[in-house]
């Protein structure tokens, strides 16, 4: 069984479409998940509402500052947030940074500790949806929302729940658009990252990171993870929202330095996922990257390292003409959201 599905991956792993990373069948033992998915005080089991019906679930390792904009973002349509916590020791960072908010931190799962940390993400992502899957089940959810902290999700049918109540509907995909690079340094990458390639433009020649945006399933018993950006098992049709009704706004390298401190600590990866010469790595600004934050600790270059993030920032001119061709548009999801007392309101966008 094991070999067969080994091959199962293998085969999907190339025909998938950009970006659409596979896990393997290494899920934690389920005599370790009562232990592993400890439930935090004040972020537990009793917060959840058993009415409600869209939860996200996501993985998280070095929670930042933009961590509670997510949250209040998001949780004016959906009842609830489920953090698997990459490092349980940052639990008290997690908790101070979700305060009262409906959020249920649990401990994720710890597999491949060896593996190369970008190629590890992937295996614990998929182990936590499982887990997620099986959970949110057990609390009476209907659907379940795979995102990460560098994504919103935008758009008026988000906004109205529309996709959600339609009994049809099994699995929703959410186009994404990819956010341009600042040419200076920011810690609000969804007020100051405005402008976003268009996907489907030239074959998305100007993305760094996927096009095969995220999905939301409507839960259910053979419902699994199938990849970090859909899922399978599930009842229903499958639906694509237009741009124009909702998007998913990925924010992977707002600015130099997170694009440093990304490759900085994936360090020097295989040119393949989980070392399977079956599974090449398909994203060419993925291993152009690579490649050159290691050059640049051996010889010290870092102004080349700058000059090679740089191209991927337009100048004003080269900007607009993207814009009136239609590669590029303007998205500004924050715009109308006011705060108060460190909240955001809840008020449309």
């Amino acid at each position: 069984m094991g070999n067969r599905f080994d091959t199962f991956l293998k085969v999907l792993a190339l025909t998938v479409i950009s970006g659409c990373l596979l896990s393997g069948s290494n899920f934690w033992d389920s005599s370790r998940q009562n232990e592993s998915h400890n439930l935090a005080p004040g972020h537990g089991m009793e917060t959840i509402q058993n009415n409600a019906s869209i939860a996200i679930a996501t993985t998280v390792l070095n929670p930042g500052v933009t961590l509670p904009d997510w949250l209040d973002y998001h949780l004016r349509w959906v009842q609830h947030v489920v953090i698997y916590m990459d490092d349980p020791h940052e639990r008290p960072l997690f908790e101070r940074l979700c305060g009262d908010r409906p959020v249920t931190l649990l401990e994720g799962s710890q597999v491949d500790p060896s593996m190369t940390p970008e190629s590890r993400l992937i295996r614990r992502q998929m182990a936590n949806m499982k887990h997620a899957i099986a959970y949110l089940l057990k609390h009476e959810y209907t659907w379940l929302l795979h995102m990460d902290l560098d994504e919103l999700l935008n758009g008026p049918l988000v906004e109205s729940r529309a996709w959600a109540t339609d009994r049809q509907i099994g699995l929703v995909t959410f186009t994404n658009h990819e956010a341009l690079p600042v040419d200076f340094e920011t810690s609000e990458p969804f007020k100051d990252c405005i402008h976003f390639w268009v996907n489907g433009v030239d074959r998305n020649a100007n993305f760094a990171a996927y096009g095969n945006g995220k999905s939301a399933v409507r839960l259910g018993p053979y419902v699994e993870p199938r990849g970090p950006h859909s899922f399978s098992g599930y009842a229903g049709r499958a639906f694509t929202p237009s741009g124009d009704e909702a998007i998913i706004l990925h924010y992977p390298y707002p600015s130099y330095n997170s694009w440093f401190r990304k490759f900085d600590f994936y360090g020097r990866f295989p040119d393949n996922w989980f070392g399977d010469r079956h599974a090449p790595k398909i994203i060419e600004f993925m291993l152009q990257s690579r490649d050159v934050i290691q050059t640049a600790h051996k010889t010290n270059d870092w102004a080349s390292a700058r000059a090679f993030f740089n191209r991927r920032v337009l100048d004003p001119k080269s900007r607009e003409e993207a814009i009136s061709q239609g590669k590029i548009r303007q998205y500004t999801p924050f715009a109308n959201s006011w705060r108060t007392d460190g909240r955001l309101l809840q008020t449309p966008i």
